[in-house]
Protein backbone atom coordinates (compact mmCIF):
# COMPACT_ATOMS: atom_id res chain seq x y z
CA UNK A 1 0.00 0.00 0.00
CA UNK A 2 0.89 3.69 -1.06
CA UNK A 3 1.81 6.39 2.07
CA UNK A 4 -0.39 8.63 -0.28
CA UNK A 5 -3.36 7.65 0.88
CA UNK A 6 -6.26 8.57 -1.79
CA UNK A 7 -9.10 10.55 -0.43
CA UNK A 8 -11.79 7.64 -0.49
CA UNK A 9 -9.69 5.72 1.55
CA UNK A 10 -9.11 8.43 4.11
CA UNK A 11 -6.82 10.80 2.58
CA UNK A 12 -6.80 14.03 1.87
CA UNK A 13 -8.01 15.05 -1.91
CA UNK A 14 -5.90 16.26 -4.36
CA UNK A 15 -7.82 19.88 -4.82
CA UNK A 16 -9.76 21.49 -3.01
CA UNK A 17 -12.39 23.08 -5.95
CA UNK A 18 -14.16 20.63 -8.42
CA UNK A 19 -12.37 20.37 -11.98
CA UNK A 20 -15.16 19.90 -14.15
CA UNK A 21 -14.69 17.19 -17.09
CA UNK A 22 -15.64 19.66 -19.35
CA UNK A 23 -15.88 23.67 -19.53
CA UNK A 24 -15.82 26.91 -21.96
CA UNK A 25 -13.05 28.88 -22.46
CA UNK A 26 -14.27 32.39 -22.71
CA UNK A 27 -11.42 35.67 -23.84
CA UNK A 28 -12.17 39.65 -24.15
CA UNK A 29 -12.27 38.73 -27.94
CA UNK A 30 -15.69 36.92 -26.99
CA UNK A 31 -17.19 39.02 -24.93
CA UNK A 32 -16.49 42.46 -27.54
CA UNK A 33 -18.06 40.25 -29.94
CA UNK A 34 -21.10 39.95 -28.12
CA UNK A 35 -21.20 43.47 -26.98
CA UNK A 36 -20.40 44.28 -30.63
CA UNK A 37 -23.72 42.78 -31.51
CA UNK A 38 -25.93 43.80 -29.06
CA UNK A 39 -25.18 46.92 -30.13
CA UNK A 40 -26.29 46.50 -33.73
CA UNK A 41 -29.53 46.58 -35.59
CA UNK A 42 -30.26 43.10 -34.96
CA UNK A 43 -30.09 40.79 -31.99
CA UNK A 44 -31.98 37.91 -33.18
CA UNK A 45 -31.58 35.94 -36.31
CA UNK A 46 -29.78 38.61 -38.39
CA UNK A 47 -26.43 39.49 -40.61
CA UNK A 48 -24.18 37.79 -37.80
CA UNK A 49 -25.89 34.65 -37.96
CA UNK A 50 -25.11 34.43 -41.91
CA UNK A 51 -21.81 35.09 -41.09
CA UNK A 52 -21.55 32.18 -38.96
CA UNK A 53 -23.10 29.91 -41.18
CA UNK A 54 -20.59 31.35 -43.81
CA UNK A 55 -17.68 30.92 -42.25
CA UNK A 56 -18.67 27.19 -40.91
CA UNK A 57 -19.83 26.23 -44.65
CA UNK A 58 -16.39 27.41 -45.85
CA UNK A 59 -14.62 25.53 -42.68
CA UNK A 60 -15.95 22.32 -43.56
CA UNK A 61 -15.96 22.78 -47.85
CA UNK A 62 -19.36 22.28 -48.24
CA UNK A 63 -22.53 24.79 -49.43
CA UNK A 64 -24.55 25.23 -46.97
CA UNK A 65 -24.72 25.52 -42.96
CA UNK A 66 -28.03 26.36 -41.12
CA UNK A 67 -27.72 27.46 -37.47
CA UNK A 68 -30.19 26.37 -34.96
CA UNK A 69 -30.48 26.35 -30.99
CA UNK A 70 -29.43 23.21 -29.88
CA UNK A 71 -27.70 20.32 -31.30
CA UNK A 72 -30.85 18.71 -30.44
CA UNK A 73 -32.58 20.35 -32.62
CA UNK A 74 -30.77 20.45 -35.25
CA UNK A 75 -30.96 16.79 -35.48
CA UNK A 76 -34.38 17.37 -35.37
CA UNK A 77 -34.75 19.37 -37.99
CA UNK A 78 -32.49 16.93 -40.08
CA UNK A 79 -34.94 14.00 -39.42
CA UNK A 80 -38.03 16.33 -40.57
CA UNK A 81 -35.61 17.55 -43.53
CA UNK A 82 -35.17 13.82 -44.97
CA UNK A 83 -38.79 12.87 -44.70
CA UNK A 84 -38.79 10.34 -41.89
CA UNK A 85 -41.98 9.28 -40.64
CA UNK A 86 -44.06 6.53 -38.81
CA UNK A 87 -43.61 2.76 -40.23
CA UNK A 88 -39.88 4.37 -41.05
CA UNK A 89 -36.87 2.49 -39.26
CA UNK A 90 -33.22 4.12 -38.99
CA UNK A 91 -30.30 2.73 -37.73
CA UNK A 92 -28.04 4.32 -35.31
CA UNK A 93 -25.90 3.62 -32.17
CA UNK A 94 -27.11 2.94 -28.13
CA UNK A 95 -24.04 4.81 -27.27
CA UNK A 96 -24.72 7.97 -27.38
CA UNK A 97 -27.02 10.61 -25.72
CA UNK A 98 -30.51 10.65 -26.57
CA UNK A 99 -30.65 13.35 -28.85
CA UNK A 100 -29.14 11.35 -31.46
CA UNK A 101 -31.81 8.05 -31.55
CA UNK A 102 -34.31 11.52 -31.43
CA UNK A 103 -33.86 12.21 -35.01
CA UNK A 104 -35.86 9.00 -35.50
CA UNK A 105 -38.53 8.97 -32.98
CA UNK A 106 -38.71 12.81 -33.00
CA UNK A 107 -40.43 12.46 -36.52
CA UNK A 108 -42.74 9.00 -35.09
CA UNK A 109 -40.13 6.56 -36.94
CA UNK A 110 -38.40 3.72 -35.39
CA UNK A 111 -34.88 3.95 -33.82
CA UNK A 112 -32.89 1.10 -34.28
CA UNK A 113 -29.93 0.55 -31.98
CA UNK A 114 -27.06 -1.29 -33.43
CA UNK A 115 -23.87 -2.51 -31.71
CA UNK A 116 -20.25 -0.50 -31.93
CA UNK A 117 -16.62 -1.13 -32.48
CA UNK A 118 -15.42 -1.97 -29.15
CA UNK A 119 -12.29 0.52 -29.93
CA UNK A 120 -13.58 3.74 -31.48
CA UNK A 121 -17.20 3.13 -29.81
CA UNK A 122 -18.85 4.11 -32.73
CA UNK A 123 -21.43 2.15 -35.48
CA UNK A 124 -20.25 -1.16 -36.27
CA UNK A 125 -20.67 -1.42 -40.57
CA UNK A 126 -21.00 -5.03 -40.77
CA UNK A 127 -23.28 -4.65 -37.68
CA UNK A 128 -25.19 -1.82 -39.77
CA UNK A 129 -26.28 -4.27 -42.63
CA UNK A 130 -27.07 -6.80 -40.40
CA UNK A 131 -30.66 -4.60 -38.96
CA UNK A 132 -31.55 -3.57 -42.22
CA UNK A 133 -34.89 -4.43 -43.39
CA UNK A 134 -37.13 -3.27 -45.90
CA UNK A 135 -38.31 -0.41 -43.79
CA UNK A 136 -34.65 0.54 -42.98
CA UNK A 137 -34.68 4.73 -44.46
CA UNK A 138 -31.87 6.31 -42.47
CA UNK A 139 -28.45 5.96 -40.96
CA UNK A 140 -27.15 8.03 -38.29
CA UNK A 141 -24.07 7.25 -37.14
CA UNK A 142 -22.35 9.34 -34.13
CA UNK A 143 -18.80 10.43 -34.26
CA UNK A 144 -17.77 9.52 -30.43
CA UNK A 145 -15.88 11.77 -28.18
CA UNK A 146 -14.74 12.95 -31.91
CA UNK A 147 -13.00 10.03 -33.34
CA UNK A 148 -14.92 9.71 -36.27
CA UNK A 149 -16.65 6.52 -37.47
CA UNK A 150 -15.41 4.46 -40.42
CA UNK A 151 -17.02 7.16 -42.77
CA UNK A 152 -16.12 5.57 -45.79
CA UNK A 153 -17.70 1.88 -44.93
CA UNK A 154 -20.62 3.06 -43.56
CA UNK A 155 -21.48 5.13 -46.90
CA UNK A 156 -21.16 2.09 -48.75
CA UNK A 157 -24.09 0.58 -46.44
CA UNK A 158 -26.01 3.81 -47.17
CA UNK A 159 -25.90 3.46 -51.15
CA UNK A 160 -25.82 -0.16 -51.13
CA UNK A 161 -29.66 0.37 -49.54
CA UNK A 162 -30.30 4.19 -50.68
CA UNK A 163 -30.35 5.90 -46.75
CA UNK A 164 -30.28 9.22 -45.71
CA UNK A 165 -27.10 9.72 -43.66
CA UNK A 166 -27.02 12.26 -40.89
CA UNK A 167 -23.83 12.38 -39.11
CA UNK A 168 -23.92 13.28 -35.28
CA UNK A 169 -20.90 15.24 -35.31
CA UNK A 170 -21.67 17.30 -32.35
CA UNK A 171 -18.38 15.77 -30.42
CA UNK A 172 -16.51 16.17 -33.75
CA UNK A 173 -15.93 20.18 -35.34
CA UNK A 174 -12.45 20.36 -35.70
CA UNK A 175 -11.51 17.15 -37.00
CA UNK A 176 -10.71 15.17 -40.42
CA UNK A 177 -11.15 11.94 -41.82
CA UNK A 178 -8.66 10.95 -44.68
CA UNK A 179 -7.67 14.54 -44.87
CA UNK A 180 -10.99 15.85 -45.58
CA UNK A 181 -13.12 17.80 -42.88
CA UNK A 182 -15.66 16.67 -40.66
CA UNK A 183 -18.45 17.85 -41.94
CA UNK A 184 -18.08 17.34 -45.68
CA UNK A 185 -19.67 14.15 -45.72
CA UNK A 186 -22.90 13.30 -47.27
CA UNK A 187 -25.74 14.15 -47.07
CA UNK A 188 -26.33 16.02 -43.62
CA UNK A 189 -23.69 16.83 -40.69
CA UNK A 190 -24.80 17.87 -36.98
CA UNK A 191 -22.47 20.15 -34.67
CA UNK A 192 -23.19 21.24 -31.26
CA UNK A 193 -21.98 24.52 -29.58
CA UNK A 194 -22.94 23.60 -26.13
CA UNK A 195 -20.22 24.73 -23.68
CA UNK A 196 -18.28 21.40 -22.92
CA UNK A 197 -18.05 20.96 -26.85
CA UNK A 198 -15.05 21.65 -29.16
CA UNK A 199 -16.55 25.69 -29.56
CA UNK A 200 -19.45 27.29 -28.16
CA UNK A 201 -22.19 29.96 -28.42
CA UNK A 202 -23.72 28.78 -24.98
CA UNK A 203 -26.95 26.82 -26.85
CA UNK A 204 -26.92 26.13 -30.53
CA UNK A 205 -26.00 23.85 -33.50
CA UNK A 206 -25.53 23.67 -37.17
CA UNK A 207 -26.43 21.45 -39.55
CA UNK A 208 -24.01 21.46 -42.33
CA UNK A 209 -24.78 19.89 -46.13
CA UNK A 210 -24.16 20.21 -50.02
CA UNK A 211 -28.01 19.27 -51.03
CA UNK A 212 -29.74 22.51 -52.24
CA UNK A 213 -33.09 21.06 -51.43
CA UNK A 214 -31.94 19.93 -47.93
CA UNK A 215 -30.73 23.42 -46.86
CA UNK A 216 -34.03 24.68 -48.41
CA UNK A 217 -36.02 22.58 -46.18
CA UNK A 218 -34.15 23.18 -42.95
CA UNK A 219 -34.45 26.89 -43.30
CA UNK A 220 -38.13 26.57 -43.33
CA UNK A 221 -38.36 24.62 -41.29
CA UNK A 222 -36.33 26.21 -38.71
CA UNK A 223 -38.25 29.06 -38.85
CA UNK A 224 -42.14 27.98 -38.64
CA UNK A 225 -42.03 26.71 -42.16
CA UNK A 226 -43.30 29.79 -43.27
CA UNK A 227 -43.27 31.23 -46.59
CA UNK A 228 -42.13 35.05 -45.81
CA UNK A 229 -43.07 36.18 -49.69
CA UNK A 230 -45.67 33.91 -51.03
CA UNK A 231 -48.13 35.04 -54.27
CA UNK A 232 -49.66 38.65 -53.43
CA UNK A 233 -46.87 39.61 -51.06
CA UNK A 234 -45.91 41.87 -53.03
CA UNK A 235 -49.04 44.14 -52.99
CA UNK A 236 -49.93 43.13 -49.05
CA UNK A 237 -46.38 43.11 -47.86
CA UNK A 238 -48.01 42.17 -44.45
CA UNK A 239 -48.63 38.66 -45.76
CA UNK A 240 -46.93 35.79 -44.91
CA UNK A 241 -48.50 32.00 -45.10
CA UNK A 242 -47.09 28.91 -42.77
CA UNK A 243 -46.75 26.28 -45.09
CA UNK A 244 -46.05 23.24 -42.76
CA UNK A 245 -45.55 22.41 -39.03
CA UNK A 246 -42.35 24.20 -38.38
CA UNK A 247 -40.51 25.45 -35.39
CA UNK A 248 -38.70 28.67 -33.97
CA UNK A 249 -35.66 27.04 -33.82
CA UNK A 250 -33.89 30.50 -34.91
CA UNK A 251 -30.17 31.71 -32.95
CA UNK A 252 -29.41 34.73 -32.50
CA UNK A 253 -27.44 37.26 -33.54
CA UNK A 254 -25.25 37.36 -29.90
CA UNK A 255 -24.94 33.65 -30.25
CA UNK A 256 -23.63 33.77 -33.50
CA UNK A 257 -21.19 36.58 -32.47
CA UNK A 258 -19.61 34.50 -29.85
CA UNK A 259 -19.31 31.69 -32.41
CA UNK A 260 -17.25 33.69 -34.62
CA UNK A 261 -14.95 34.56 -31.80
CA UNK A 262 -14.65 31.15 -31.20
CA UNK A 263 -14.05 29.73 -34.62
CA UNK A 264 -11.10 32.18 -34.57
CA UNK A 265 -9.48 29.46 -31.71
CA UNK A 266 -10.14 26.44 -33.32
CA UNK A 267 -6.77 25.99 -33.71
CA UNK A 268 -5.53 26.79 -30.60
CA UNK A 269 -8.33 24.55 -28.58
CA UNK A 270 -7.47 21.57 -30.79
CA UNK A 271 -3.86 22.10 -29.86
CA UNK A 272 -4.60 22.50 -26.16
CA UNK A 273 -6.80 19.22 -26.28
CA UNK A 274 -4.06 17.43 -27.88
CA UNK A 275 -1.67 18.65 -25.40
CA UNK A 276 -3.77 17.21 -22.46
CA UNK A 277 -4.15 14.16 -24.37
CA UNK A 278 -0.64 13.58 -24.77
CA UNK A 279 -0.06 14.51 -21.01
CA UNK A 280 -2.09 11.52 -20.11
CA UNK A 281 -0.74 9.11 -22.67
CA UNK A 282 2.52 9.74 -21.29
CA UNK A 283 1.49 9.69 -17.65
CA UNK A 284 -0.83 6.32 -17.89
CA UNK A 285 1.47 4.83 -19.76
CA UNK A 286 2.87 2.43 -16.94
CA UNK A 287 -0.71 2.28 -15.24
CA UNK A 288 -1.93 -1.38 -15.97
CA UNK A 289 -6.02 -1.51 -16.65
CA UNK A 290 -6.14 2.23 -17.66
CA UNK A 291 -6.81 1.54 -21.77
CA UNK A 292 -6.70 5.77 -23.49
CA UNK A 293 -8.78 6.35 -26.90
CA UNK A 294 -7.50 4.97 -29.95
CA UNK A 295 -6.27 7.20 -33.09
CA UNK A 296 -6.72 5.23 -36.45
CA UNK A 297 -3.97 6.32 -38.38
CA UNK A 298 -6.46 7.51 -41.42
CA UNK A 299 -8.03 10.66 -38.79
CA UNK A 300 -6.70 13.48 -37.10
CA UNK A 301 -9.62 13.95 -34.60
CA UNK A 302 -10.59 16.66 -32.24
CA UNK A 303 -11.18 15.17 -29.09
CA UNK A 304 -14.29 16.35 -27.14
CA UNK A 305 -13.74 13.80 -24.12
CA UNK A 306 -10.87 11.68 -22.82
CA UNK A 307 -12.87 8.66 -22.69
CA UNK A 308 -10.95 6.19 -21.09
CA UNK A 309 -11.60 2.19 -20.17
CA UNK A 310 -11.36 0.76 -16.51
CA UNK A 311 -10.14 -2.76 -16.47
CA UNK A 312 -11.30 -3.99 -12.95
CA UNK A 313 -8.35 -6.34 -12.29
CA UNK A 314 -5.88 -4.74 -13.90
CA UNK A 315 -6.23 -1.44 -12.52
CA UNK A 316 -7.41 -3.05 -8.75
CA UNK A 317 -11.37 -1.30 -8.72
CA UNK A 318 -13.93 -1.10 -11.10
CA UNK A 319 -15.25 2.12 -12.91
CA UNK A 320 -17.87 2.62 -10.31
CA UNK A 321 -15.13 2.68 -7.37
CA UNK A 322 -13.24 4.71 -9.98
CA UNK A 323 -15.57 7.07 -10.63
CA UNK A 324 -16.52 7.54 -6.85
CA UNK A 325 -12.95 7.61 -5.85
CA UNK A 326 -12.12 10.78 -8.23
CA UNK A 327 -15.49 12.67 -6.99
CA UNK A 328 -13.59 12.01 -3.43
CA UNK A 329 -10.68 13.97 -5.04
CA UNK A 330 -12.31 16.84 -5.89
CA UNK A 331 -12.06 15.10 -10.25
CA UNK A 332 -15.07 15.48 -12.02
CA UNK A 333 -15.23 12.67 -14.26
CA UNK A 334 -17.97 11.47 -16.09
CA UNK A 335 -19.45 8.39 -18.10
CA UNK A 336 -20.39 8.71 -21.32
CA UNK A 337 -23.00 7.35 -21.83
CA UNK A 338 -26.07 5.20 -19.84
CA UNK A 339 -26.94 3.15 -23.43
CA UNK A 340 -29.79 4.19 -24.63
CA UNK A 341 -31.46 0.78 -24.40
CA UNK A 342 -30.76 0.88 -20.56
CA UNK A 343 -33.08 4.34 -20.37
CA UNK A 344 -36.77 3.56 -19.42
CA UNK A 345 -38.09 5.31 -22.61
CA UNK A 346 -36.59 3.21 -25.58
CA UNK A 347 -37.96 0.15 -23.21
CA UNK A 348 -41.33 0.83 -23.05
CA UNK A 349 -41.86 2.90 -26.67
CA UNK A 350 -39.79 0.30 -28.40
CA UNK A 351 -39.18 -2.70 -26.38
CA UNK A 352 -35.43 -2.24 -25.97
CA UNK A 353 -34.06 -4.33 -23.02
CA UNK A 354 -30.58 -4.03 -20.95
CA UNK A 355 -29.43 -7.24 -22.43
CA UNK A 356 -28.97 -6.18 -25.63
CA UNK A 357 -26.03 -4.90 -27.31
CA UNK A 358 -23.01 -7.36 -25.70
CA UNK A 359 -20.12 -4.91 -27.24
CA UNK A 360 -21.91 -1.45 -26.37
CA UNK A 361 -22.64 -3.10 -22.47
CA UNK A 362 -19.39 -4.91 -22.29
CA UNK A 363 -17.46 -0.93 -23.29
CA UNK A 364 -19.94 1.03 -20.81
CA UNK A 365 -19.21 -1.31 -18.20
CA UNK A 366 -15.31 0.53 -18.09
CA UNK A 367 -16.47 4.34 -19.54
CA UNK A 368 -14.98 6.89 -17.41
CA UNK A 369 -14.35 10.31 -19.44
CA UNK A 370 -11.61 12.15 -17.73
CA UNK A 371 -11.57 16.06 -17.99
CA UNK A 372 -10.68 17.65 -20.84
CA UNK A 373 -11.31 21.20 -22.05
CA UNK A 374 -8.71 24.16 -22.81
CA UNK A 375 -9.02 26.28 -19.47
CA UNK A 376 -7.49 23.35 -17.75
CA UNK A 377 -4.33 24.68 -16.25
CA UNK A 378 -0.89 22.34 -16.33
CA UNK A 379 -1.84 22.09 -13.00
CA UNK A 380 -5.30 20.86 -13.30
CA UNK A 381 -4.00 18.15 -15.64
CA UNK A 382 -1.12 17.21 -12.76
CA UNK A 383 -4.01 16.54 -10.16
CA UNK A 384 -6.00 14.49 -12.26
CA UNK A 385 -2.72 12.37 -13.07
CA UNK A 386 -1.83 11.93 -9.31
CA UNK A 387 -5.38 11.28 -8.80
CA UNK A 388 -5.07 8.51 -10.81
CA UNK A 389 -1.77 6.98 -10.47
CA UNK A 390 -2.14 6.79 -6.45
CA UNK A 391 -5.55 5.36 -7.19
CA UNK A 392 -3.83 2.71 -8.78
CA UNK A 393 -0.93 2.37 -6.56
CA UNK A 394 -3.11 2.24 -3.40
CA UNK A 395 -4.31 -0.91 -5.18
CA UNK A 396 -1.47 -2.45 -6.54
Amino acid sequence: MTTDRPAHYGGDPVREGVLGYGGQSITDAEREAVVEALDGDYITRGPTVERFEERVADLVGVAHAVAATSGTTALHLCGRAAGFGAGDEVITTPLTFASTAHVASYTGATPVFTDVEPETKTLDPDAVRERITKDTVGLVPMHYAGHPADIEALLDVADDHDLTVIWDACHAIGGTYRGDPIGAQRDMVVFSFHPVKNITTAEGGMVVTDDDHLAERLRSLRSFEMDYAPAGHENEPWYQVTEGLGYNYNVTDLQAALGLAQLDRLDEFKGRRDDILAHYREAFADVSGIEMPVVHDDTDPMFHLCAVEIHAEAFGCDRQEFVNAMHDENIGVQVHYVPLHHHPYFQDEFGYSEDEFPVTNEVYCRLVSLPLFPEMTDEDVGDVVRAVRRLHAYHS
